[in-house]
């Protein structure tokens, strides 16, 4: 007989190469029991780190709660390329000057940011527009560029910068760490910030690190998955949840 799966949060260490949803999936073929399961916060799939799974109809209530905390991400960007996705699975459609940026220059636009800012999201993005995402709005190319832009520019907002720090420079590379608050786009920010720089800039790697108090040194690799005693030996339980 099966062991009974517990109810609570899963952290998982989402690698690369799997959308968050996939991951949803993994699990589900391993549980093969009908109940209700979601995630907080959404990774691309070229990204990797923190992934909060809730088990269990009284685990998701709490989702609301979850989504709405800060998040923390390491970042490295290509100075002087820019793609349509803002990161390197996509097309590049421009190359900016970056010759004269300096390390100096990345920590002055840095600063220039100071809180908070308001930001534009990529139109390749989960965003919905009249019940679609935008990134599906692109793909099946049922508007123009510059219509999904458009849309893109109206739904701008201010979002909160509680850290932003430089880790590394090393032309035409650069990374950062960011603590931001909820609905922030880093592929954005990154390329806010050498414009901010007088130049453009893709992601090349991004790792999510921490949501609220929940930190990747407690997640599991999602590959160390294999059964229902490996989710519940690693489950925060409902009881034990504080937000």
């Amino acid at each position: 007989m099966a062991p009974e799966l517990k109810t609570g949060f899963l952290l998982i260490n989402k690698p690369t190469g799997i959308t968050s949803y996939g991951c949803i999936g993994y699990l589900k073929r391993i549980i093969r029991q009908k109940i209700k399961i979601g995630h907080a916060g959404t990774l691309d799939p070229f990204a990797s780190g923190l992934l909060i799974v809730a088990i269990g109809r009284q685990a998701t209530r709490f989702m609301s709660q979850v989504m709405v905390l800060e998040k923390t991400y390491t970042a490295t960007a290509k100075l002087g390329e820019l793609t349509d996705t803002l990161d390197y699975t996509g097309t590049v459609i421009s190359s900016c000057d970056s010759v004269l940026i300096t390390e100096k220059t990345l920590l002055n636009s840095l600063v220039s940011f100071g809180s908070s800012y308001e930001q534009t999201p990529p139109i390749y993005s989960a965003l919905k527009h009249e019940g679609d995402p935008l990134y599906k709005l692109v793909r099946q190319k049922r508007m123009s560029e510059q219509e999904l832009e458009d849309i893109a520019e109206k739904k701008r907002k201010v979002v909160q910068l509680y850290q932003l720090q430089l880790i590394s420079f090393d032309a035409p590379f650069f990374t950062i760490k960011a603590c931001v608050s909820h609905g922030t786009y880093i592929r954005s920010l990154v390329n806010d910030i050498a414009v901010r720089a007088e130049s453009c800039a893709t992601t090349y790697a991004l790792e999510r690190s921490a949501i609220g108090q929940f930190t990747l040194e407690q997640a599991i690799p999602l590959a160390h998955i294999n059964n229902i005693e490996d989710i519940n030996s690693k489950l925060i339980l409902v009881e034990n949840i504080n937000l």
